[in-house]
């Protein structure tokens, strides 16, 4: 198999209530490189509600970690998240292109009081693109 082809993945286990909107650094890119697919799972099923959810979406953080480009679709909202079951995120375009030094964060934002107790992100990347 070609080094191109080989995807590594990069898991990031988030524990807590965050209680309102954050910004998690996940991963900063050690070479420049492709994310070919992205994944967000729950280990507690969050109920549907219009009220109370939550959603998460992928952004580049640039080298200083202040940037605000979004780089995947938002995921979760008022449709809820079964337990165990990773959701697919949707990468950009050209947001799937992260340069060495970058820092990849997760957006959470939260409507009403929808949260989770732990959140698992994976990020399959390919170097050298």
């Amino acid at each position: 198999m070609f080094q191109s082809e080989v995807r590594f993945p990069v898991v990031v286990s988030i524990s807590e209530d965050p209680a309102a909107d954050q910004v998690y650094p996940l991963w900063r890119a050690p070479a420049a490189c492709e994310i070919k697919s992205a994944y967000a799972t729950v280990v507690d099923a969050v109920s549907a509600s219009t009220a109370n959810y939550f959603t998460v979406q992928l952004i580049n953080g640039g080298t200083a970690g202040t940037a605000t480009t979004a780089i995947s679709d938002e995921i979760g909202g008022t449709a809820g998240w079964a337990a165990v079951v990773p959701k697919p995120l949707t990468m950009t375009a050209t947001g799937k292109n992260v340069a060495a030094g970058e820092i990849v964060k997760l957006d959470y934002d939260e409507t009403g009081t929808g949260t989770f107790v732990q959140i698992v992100v994976q990020l399959d990347v390919v170097y050298g693109t």
